[in-house]
């Protein structure tokens, strides 16, 4: 499906779902035997990875998702999911502990060339051009990361570069495969994680991580329901690193496709069972990264012969416009103003008019 951008939402991680009330949302099929999500057992084997197979079904109520939803605001990503079992259900005991994982996956360049196909990793329905996840891992009985992932290599040697890459703070957005991907931790402290970023990102720091610790827990959160069927995560954009260029690979403007995912380890479905289970939304493709509302305001009254005028700080990057008539409108852009939220202006002798723009 293709949307239009939504307004934006900022959302509270507390485990309280009402601000998500006017966020459109997205349902999947409640599984069980029979059960089809496009020619797909809705809750199925992560075995397979082939882009014609159909996976084998696989009870699991806590992988069965049932609703999802996605918003954002100036500076972060946000995900909600709903499912028919418990959300993040793993035990610490010394023979079991079970391994759950949140997932959204997401095309950070709209582009269907660079990325992954999801079902490489199992992940049906598939689609393609996956670059990038938010993800949350439990283990042993409690959350244990929160990690950004990169799938922008196709061997070791590139995975290699990737990786030298990530510890400058940057991301390339090549072609990859399901297989070979690195997984970081970012924090807002230079001292916190094994590296510290350069500027612009000098007062934050990364950690690479592996699946089942040890425990680092950065700046992707998530909370739960008390019943745990539902769930929500925030994933802030800088995480996501910069292009080379120096640019954020996660920002207002841009057009992004997500791809939502719950997957758990067997221990904890409903026995006998060996195998690995999913569940797998339809893609929301096509998302804008809306900027917020800009609430332009012009001051009512002038300043040693200037007038002001101002927007909402998470607004800037909008553009400021002006035109001495509206009935034949002549729209001219104000220089500098896409790098800040205030212009002051000289008066001059005629009306003038102004509106905001995206870049």
């Amino acid at each position: 499906m293709t949307l239009h951008a939504e307004p934006t939402h900022s959302i509270t991680i507390d485990g309280n779902f009402s601000d998500w009330a006017t966020v459109p949302s997205h349902s999947d099929p409640v599984g069980g035997p029979g059960v089809l999500h496009d020619g797909i057992p809705d809750t199925h084997d992560t075995d397979h990875s082939g882009p014609n197979d159909i996976p084998v079904y696989v009870n699991h109520p806590d992988i069965d998702l049932v609703e999802y939803k996605f918003t954002h605001d100036a500076s972060n990503l946000y995900a909600y999911f709903r499912a028919t079992g418990q959300i993040g259900r793993t035990i610490s005991n010394a023979s079991k502990h079970g391994r759950y994982y949140v997932i959204v996956t997401l095309d950070v360049d709209n582009n269907l060339t660079t990325g992954y196909p999801v079902h490489e990793g199992g992940y049906f329905p598939t689609s393609a051009g996956y670059d990038m996840n938010m993800e949350v891992e439990y283990y042993d009985g409690a959350f244990n990361t929160g990690h950004y992932l990169n799938h922008g290599a196709l061997n070791q040697p590139e995975l290699d570069a990737a990786i030298q890459d990530q510890t400058n703070g940057i991301v390339r957005v090549l072609p990859g495969t399901y297989d070979y991907y690195s997984q970081w931790v970012w924090f807002d402290s230079p001292g916190a994680g094994s590296y510290q970023l350069p500027p612009p990102d000098n007062n934050a720091s990364i950690t690479f991580v592996a699946d089942k610790g040890p425990v680092y827990q950065g700046i992707i959160r998530i909370a739960l329901s008390p019943d745990k069927h539902e769930a929500e995560m925030v994933a802030p954009f800088r995480g996501f690193m910069r292009s080379p260029g120096g640019d954020p690979i996660i920002a207002l403007g841009n057009t992004i496709g997500i791809s939502i995912s719950l997957e758990a380890s067997p221990e904890l479905s409903p026995q006998p069972n060996t195998e690995w289970a999913s569940d797998t939304g339809n893609p929301i493709l096509g998302y804008f990264l809306e900027h917020p509302e800009p609430q332009l305001k012009i001051a009512p009254f002038v300043q040693n012969g200037n007038v002001v005028l101002s927007w909402l700080n998470d607004a800037t990057g909008m553009k400021l416009q002006r035109t001495p008539s509206l009935t034949v409108p002549d729209w001219q852009f104000v220089g500098g103003s896409d790098t800040t939220n205030q212009m002051i202006l000289p008066i001059g002798s005629g009306s003038a008019f102004f509106r905001l723009m995206e870049p």
